[in-house]
């Protein structure tokens, strides 16, 4: 029976496979391969490809069972006021495999970001561990509203925070984008101001957390 990953190792061979061909590509100058066979060179990266999956970030944004922390700074908190602009979110497939663990990314299930094909990640995921399963993930950019206080600073409002959602994270912004929609507002390009806290998890004698979005308005 087919599982997961093999269903997923099969949508990216057909992802990469499926590639459209530039109508201009017969035009591009073509170099030759060690074997000597004639090799046409791909269209030249714009910004567009340039920028994809791009994080541009002051901090970045842990969480876990205690609480909310930016970068190692303390104290540990119990929830901050952001600003999403949803448009400026990059939506991910990650699989992680492996002791200690290894994350590979893909934001076009066709290649990683470590420049590997997606079906070859899988394969490599499955042959260290076969029950590894790629998950849905997102880079999310959370701008702070108010400053905030820490041990030995104040985080100023304006200050942007870098998170990407972990196996079970991706629940929880998942659960912001079906409430923006059941309310007629638009999860692709609205930004929006919610209150950004915590919630505990655990399972086989393991705790960890997620964060827990809640209370938005949309601003722009």
């Amino acid at each position: 029976m087919t599982n997961n990953i093999d269903a997923a190792i099969n949508q990216a061979a057909a992802a990469a496979a499926n590639i459209p061909q530039e109508a201009a590509g017969d035009n591009l100058p073509a170099t030759a391969s060690a074997a000597g066979t004639a090799v046409t060179v791909g269209k030249p990266m714009g910004l567009d490809d340039a920028m994809a999956g791009a994080v541009v970030v002051d901090e970045w944004l842990k969480v876990s069972e205690l609480g909310l922390q930016i970068s190692n700074k303390k104290p540990v908190l119990e929830e901050i006021r952001v600003r999403i602009d949803m448009s400026d979110v990059n939506f991910s497939e990650t699989v992680k495999y492996g002791n200690p663990a290894t994350y590979r990314k893909t934001y076009d299930r066709v290649m990683t970001t470590d420049g590997a094909t997606w079906p070859q990640a899988l394969s490599e995921a499955r042959a260290v561990d076969p029950k590894a399963r790629p998950y849905k993930s997102a880079d999310v950019n959370l701008e702070l509203v108010d400053d905030v206080q820490l041990k030995d600073e104040v985080c100023p409002a304006g200050t942007v925070l870098g998170h990407s959602f972990s196996t079970t994270g991706f629940k929880s912004f998942a659960k912001l984008v079906k409430q923006m929609t059941k309310a007629g507002d638009d999860p692709t390009m609205d930004t929006v101001e919610v209150t950004v806290g915590y919630i505990e998890q655990s399972s086989n004698g393991n705790t960890w957390g997620i964060l827990d979005f809640r209370d938005y308005k949309v601003v722009a």
